[in-house]
């Protein structure tokens, strides 16, 4: 016998059978319904709440199981109300869903248009493949930048929240779900979210996919081997082995399933967790080709971290977890329209900046990082973090029902200490000191958003660091578009051979690298400890 479950929200309704194992919330990803779960259906992060009207309660979908929403709709017909129906039963998701549905920038165009100016031709040419794409694959959401490398210039940006985010917003949660069976799933969802993105940013300005030149994708190496359908097992696993973290040169046809055979970049990885997304921003920022000491922060769950001294590269991960992203923080959600941005506490009065100065619906990394910040300086918090007794339970309300708990300072100082440890980790093994660093770029997670200075009064940067500080925005999606660009460039001059060796210079850098495991450094907790104050 088949349950119905109405979705009134959805105008849908799903049958299922009534003696089914599956909980609530794998029903309705199953059946591609928005619903939020950071933490990937373990339970942990409570936005999975819906409410069963006949039983006027509430639920956790990933612990609501078929066979037993059945049995207590059952229970509830026999002992309490005949009229309500033993076949059919009505759901309502409680989290707001918009954060699955809104379209969120791509890259900063001012900064865009600094690398165009580098890399674009200066001759007439009768091609009219003249378009390029360039694509970010972020664990949370995904950039597209449609640039013309001919006339040097952005035409178009795009973003999406990745729908992969429904099986968890760290790529450990990606891994769990892509070695129990939902790998082909997760590599559809992140194949028909980079047809939709493409499509829609070609049809916006004219062109189509044919008429592209190239498309570079980048992403942390979790991202592209589920897009190549890599077995991602061994991921999860010490060693943490990769299938393949060489570029990748190939075509839209095997990449993404279509017949246009377009050019498909995407750039090696050092390993499996820094990926090709840090490579990117490594050729951005032009890191590997310059003389200055530089360290690169890309703060998103990996928290990734490059130094380069003297041609040496060294570069480490910290496992910050998707706290910088708004994930696994009550109200958190990522950077898009509405979600606050910035705060400022003036007299006990909260002042709130929104994207797109839209009315606030939730909280995104750069706004909780001010909220500690502004709740350390005001005497609400104190050095561990912990909230006066008027906040403890309830948390400070920001807005209306929009709150920062306790459990979401810890979950970011969690995130903070991660970071901060590698990065004086990384630099005691370098042999040099704060001040023979020339340049700290901050990239991802907040994007450009970030308030450095709030960053090095909480401890995520060292204060000795802030004066050369650059907060670099997606430098994943710049770099991508900077390859780009140098592949149009290359074709157009039919020199794709030097394209080719480009490709192999940076990965023979790649191979060259130092990799530091932070778990195996004897003065990891104890700096991990002290970095947890504020």
């Amino acid at each position: 016998m088949n349950l119905a479950i109405v979705l009134e929200d959805e105008k849908k309704e799903l049958q299922i059978n009534n003696d089914s194992k599956k909980s609530l919330l794998e029903i309705l990803i199953d059946n591609n319904i928005s619903i939020e779960s950071d933490c990937g259906g373990n339970g942990k992060c409570d936005k999975c709440k819906v409410r069963v009207r006949e039983l006027s309660r509430e639920y956790r979908a990933c612990e609501l199981k078929i066979c037993n929403l059945y049995k207590s709709i059952n229970e509830a017909h026999n002992n309490k109300n005949k009229s309500i129906s033993r076949e059919r039963v009505t759901v309502e998701i409680l989290r707001d869903r918009l954060a699955f549905d809104m379209k969120i920038e791509g890259a900063d165009k001012s900064d865009i248009g600094k690398i165009l100016k580098e890399v674009r031709l200066d001759r007439q040419n009768t091609s009219d493949k003249v378009f390029a794409l360039a694509i970010d694959i972020g664990t949370t959401t995904i950039a597209f930048t449609l640039v013309d490398i001919f006339k040097g210039n952005v035409i178009d940006t795009l973003g999406m929240v990745n729908s992969q985010r429904r099986y968890g917003t760290d790529v450990i949660s990606r891994i769990k779900a892509a070695s129990s069976g939902k790998k082909d799933v997760l590599r559809k969802c992140v194949v028909d979210d980079l047809i939709q993105g493409i499509r829609e940013t070609c049809t916006n300005n004219g062109t189509s996919v044919a008429g592209l030149n190239n498309i570079v994708i980048a992403g942390n190496t979790t991202m592209c081997h589920i897009l190549m359908g890599y077995d991602c097992s061994s991921l999860g696993v010490y060693p943490y082995t990769p299938v393949n973290i060489d570029s990748i040169i190939s075509d839209t046809n095997r990449v993404l399933g279509l017949d246009d055979n377009i050019p498909v970049i995407i750039p090696g990885a050092i390993s499996t967790y820094v990926g090709a997304d840090i490579t990117a921003g490594l050729v951005a920022t032009s890191m590997l080709d310059s003389d200055k000491t530089s360290m690169l922060i890309d703060l998103g769950t990996n928290g990734e971290l490059v130094l380069v001294d003297k041609g040496r590269v060294i570069v480490t991960s910290t496992a910050a977890g998707p706290a910088f992203e708004g994930g696994n923080i009550s109200f958190g959600m990522p950077s898009v329209d509405g979600a606050i941005s910035h705060i400022t506490l003036n007299g006990g009065m909260c002042e709130l900046e929104t994207i797109g100065k839209k009315t606030p619906i939730g909280i995104c990394g750069s706004g909780v990082l001010d909220a500690v910040y502004e709740l350390r300086k005001n005497g609400y918090i104190d050095e561990n973090g912990l909230l006066i007794d008027r906040y403890f339970d309830d948390g400070y309300y920001l807005y209306s029902s929009i709150s920062i708990t306790q459990e979401d300072i810890r979950q970011f100082l969690l995130a903070k200490s991660a970071v901060r440890t590698g990065i004086d980790i990384i630099i005691s093994k370098m042999g040099i000191e704060y001040e023979d660093i020339d340049a700290l770029y901050i990239a991802g997670g907040f994007g450009k958003g970030i308030d450095i200075s709030k960053a090095a009064g909480i401890g995520l940067i060292p204060s000795k660091l802030l004066d050369v500080s650059l907060a670099v925005g997606n430098s994943s999606l710049s770099g991508a578009i900077t390859i780009s660009l140098i592949y149009g460039k290359c074709y157009m001059e039919s020199k794709i051979d030097d394209f080719n060796k480009i490709i192999r210079g940076i990965d023979k850098v790649l191979r060259e690298a130092k990799e530091l495991d932070l778990s195996n450094q004897t003065d990891f907790k104890n700096e991990y400890l002290k970095n947890m104050k504020i």
